[in-house]
C-alpha cells in the first residue's frame, strides 16, 4: 500500500513538474525543487525500511562528524538509490515511476532503464563519489 501511495505522489509532483516553462530560469529552480521532493520520499522510505549500503546513510550518520562536511550530498543519495534498485524490487518500483513520469521519453522500458543504471554502476566512472 505505502508503495502505491508514494507513486501516486510522485505522479502528482510529476504533473508539476512537466507544466514548468522550460525557458523561465525561476521555475528552472522550482523544477529542481520538486524534483529533489519526489527523491527524498524515495530515500525516506528506503531509510524506513533499513535498506544500507556499507551502512549508508543510516549508521553513517552515526558517526557524521568523522565524516567530510558535504559527505551527505545530492550525488551520494543518488548513488545510494541507483545501487538499492538493482537490488530491491520495491526501490526500483519507485525509482522507474520517479523517472518515467518526470522524464517519459527516456528510457523504452523499465528493463532498459534499470540494465542502464547497472551499467552506470559498473563503469566505476559515472560518480564521482562511493559509499564506502
Amino acid at each position: 500500500m505505502i508503495l502505491n501511495e508514494i507513486k501516486g505522489q510522485i505522479k502528482i509532483l510529476a504533473e508539476k513538474h512537466q507544466s514548468i516553462d522550460e525557458n523561465d530560469l525561476d521555475a528552472f529552480y522550482d523544477a529542481d525543487l520538486i524534483e529533489l521532493r519526489a527523491e527524498k520520499m524515495i530515500i525516506n522510505y528506503c531509510e524506513q525500511q533499513n535498506y544500507l549500503i556499507n551502512g549508508f546513510p543510516t549508521e553513517k550518520k552515526e558517526i557524521e562528524d568523522e565524516l567530510e562536511e558535504d559527505y551527505f550530498c545530492r550525488e551520494r543519495y543518488q548513488l545510494y538509490l541507483d545501487m538499492l534498485l538493482v537490488e530491491k524490487v520495491d526501490v526500483a518500483e519507485l525509482m522507474w515511476c520517479f523517472t518515467s513520469s518526470f522524464w517519459p521519453d527516456t528510457f523504452e522500458s523499465k528493463e532498459h532503464y534499470i540494465q542502464c543504471i547497472k551499467e552506470q554502476l559498473e563503469s566505476k566512472s559515472f560518480y564521482d563519489v562511493d559509499l564506502d
